[in-house]
């Protein structure tokens, strides 16, 4: 039975002896194509009527060679008819290896993405990078978000293992080691915009968590300008793993118990929260700037774009800060659609 890198090795090879033989009979073919057009130029020159040029011989040659046989032109002179016979049989052959060769590393190709195991050529895209469980939820999210702002972007998901069966046909699958520095360039990481990484073993907080850290380094090394989103298991760590280079890390410990103890003595809580989360948008200010909150407030609710909750400023996220309160430049709004 053929293992799966065994199967890997075997396609590398395939592709590379495609590549050359890609190469060499395309030189042979010009070879074949304009060596031929040259000799049959100077035998039926002045002889054939329909070979006035130089391009009318290469025109010759290549309906030969590729069998399209219009009959526009044909050979006059029993020299231009024994220099044909021999020009169509290798010209013949060489486009059949040059067309079995482009066919060979299509196909390795094809084959070597729907493993998984091809570089991705995408830039500016979001990656997501754990668990299989929870990066399909989180890639859901991300496609039902997309659909309702209409905003979109390319996904790559990055994982040890074989493509989930589950995944979107629209998400493109790499295979690789995430700690390994090379599958992380092969998704793309180096040219992402949003490097999103989730726990790999929810059983094991503290292995997990260092293992997100980690990765977090890895990535940020790669590319400085991606915007890093990172979920660790245990809320004592968020600290550290910003300090790795993530710009937001989420603690779904904290936010659960918080949410449980919120729901015995509010009930509904924990509905009302997910729901206010699907549906909470960043506005830009620029249309606000100036303006008290309160006049914000009025002025977004009667446009029917939405209800003004709050503002974030440097990293701050206030809630209700008051009607008083001015919005500037630089200000992000946070916004119920």
């Amino acid at each position: 039975m053929i293992t799966s890198i065994n199967l890997m090795r075997l396609l590398r090879r395939i592709r590379r002896v495609a590549r050359s033989l890609i190469f060499y009979s395309l030189i042979m073919f010009l070879a074949i194509l304009f060596t031929g057009a040259l000799v049959i130029y100077i035998i039926e020159h002045g002889h054939n009527p329909s070979i006035r040029n130089y391009f009318d011989a290469v025109w010759f040659v290549m309906e030969t060679i590729t069998t399209v046989g219009y009959g526009d032109i044909v050979p006059a002179t029993f020299w231009g008819r024994v220099a044909d016979m021999v020009i169509m049989p290798l010209g013949i052959a060489v486009v059949s290896l040059l067309t079995a060769s482009i066919a060979t590393e299509l196909t390795s190709a094809s084959i070597m993405r729907n493993l998984g195991r091809h570089t991705s050529s995408r830039g500016g895209h979001i990656v997501v990078i754990g668990g299989v469980s929870k990066a399909l939820n989180v890639i859901t999210e991300i496609i039902n978000n997309m659909e309702r702002r209409n905003r979109f972007w390319d996904i790559t998901y990055l994982y040890d293992g074989e493509r989930p069966s589950s995944l979107p046909s629209d998400v493109e699958f790499v295979r690789g080691n995430p700690f390994n520095r090379d599958d992380l360039i092969r998704a793309g990481v180096d040219k992402a915009s949003i490097v999103i990484i989730l726990p790999f073993d929810e059983q094991d907080p503290v292995t997990s968590d260092a293992k997100v850290a980690l990765l977090v380094m890895s990535v940020r090394g790669l590319n400085r300008d991606s915007y890093i989103i990172a979920e660790v298991l245990n809320q004592g760590n968020v600290g550290y793993v910003l300090n790795a280079g993530a710009n937001s890390v989420v603690s779904l410990g904290s936010f659960t118990t918080t949410v449980i103890a919120k729901e015995i003595f509010d009930r509904g809580t924990s509905s009302a929260l997910m729901n206010l989360i699907r549906r909470i948008d960043i506005m830009d200010p620029k249309d606000f700037i100036g303006l008290r909150f309160g006049d914000a407030l009025e002025k977004l609710r009667i446009s029917g774009r939405g209800i003004l909750i709050g503002v974030v400023r440097g990293g701050d996220v206030l809630i209700n800060p008051g009607n008083n309160y001015t919005i500037q430049s630089g200000d992000s709004l946070l916004v119920v659609s």
